[in-house]
């Protein structure tokens, strides 16, 4: 496989690596990037192709055998890295992947089997929170993920590296109808449940799980509206000591999904 010395920023070939600090690719680029060794890694296990490397000569070398023939590797020192990037950066490789088609409802429904726990978050904007969430939902099992509209992007540098790259193999459906989606999951007899912060909701502790379970997260900010709410089975909530009204999203997803995985 080629590896190729670049010797300055202005290299057309980094275009993709260019001031990851203050950019995203964004979904209508086609690419996104994988930062780190072990996100690399990943990227390079998964079944997204590998559009590049970008990395030192000692993670060049060891990866150059993991990747097809045909993909260029990019050699710079830790300096150019850096500047090409745009930020203090000690992990030797970046990856850059070619997004591919999403998984559909459907599809994670015919998968998932008879015993299944479906994740749905029609509204988490914050990357770091669904990096998070991504990461657990792999952690405990989960079939599959659905993703509202105005979700931050499950493929964006951020959200990849602090799911540690489960993003690349966890299925995640980019809803364009979420409601549909819902309808589909109940059709195919899941119980649709909202995690609530609602004192009057079944206690986490005595939640007996259905064999099939869609549990919706609510945004950071309001939690789910009544449009989700209403579309639901059931209720659940953690409950907590007085003062403390609400725990972040990305915990109460790991509370959650734990408790229905165990």
């Amino acid at each position: 496989m080629p590896l190729f010395p670049v010797h300055s920023i202005d290299d057309s070939r980094l275009a993709p690596y260019r001031e990851l600090n203050q950019r995203n690719l964004t979904r209508q680029s086609g690419l996104f990037i994988a930062e780190g060794d072990k996100v690399t890694e990943r990227l390079i296990a998964s079944r997204f192709p590998v559009d590049s490397l970008l990395a030192e000569a000692e993670w060049a070398e060891r990866l150059a055998p993991r990747v097809p023939p045909q993909t260029p590797i990019y050699v710079a020192e830790q300096k150019l890295l850096k500047a090409t990037i745009g930020f203090n950066f000690h992990r030797g490789v970046l990856g850059c992947g070619r997004r591919l088609a999403g998984h559909t409802i459907d599809e994670i429904v015919r998968t998932g089997g008879d015993h299944a726990t479906i994740l749905v978050c029609p509204d988490v904007q914050d990357p770091t929170n669904l990096g998070s969430i991504i990461r657990s939902a792999a952690a405990f099992g989960c079939a599959g993920i659905a993703l509202g509209g105005h979700c931050a992007d499950p493929f964006s540098r951020r959200v990849l590296r602090v799911s540690m790259g489960a993003a690349l193999h966890l299925p995640i459906v980019e809803s364009r109808d979420l409601a549909a989606d819902l309808d589909a999951l109940q059709r195919a007899a899941y119980t649709l449940v909202a995690t609530v912060t609602d004192p009057t909701a079944e206690p986490l502790a005595g939640f007996q799980r259905p064999e099939k379970l869609a549990l919706l997260l609510g945004s950071e900010g309001h939690g789910l509206g009544p449009d989700w709410l209403s579309r639901c089975d059931r209720q659940v909530t953690i409950p907590m000591q007085l003062g403390i009204d609400s725990l972040n999203v990305a915990v109460a997803a790991a509370v959650f999904l734990y408790h229905v995985y165990r």
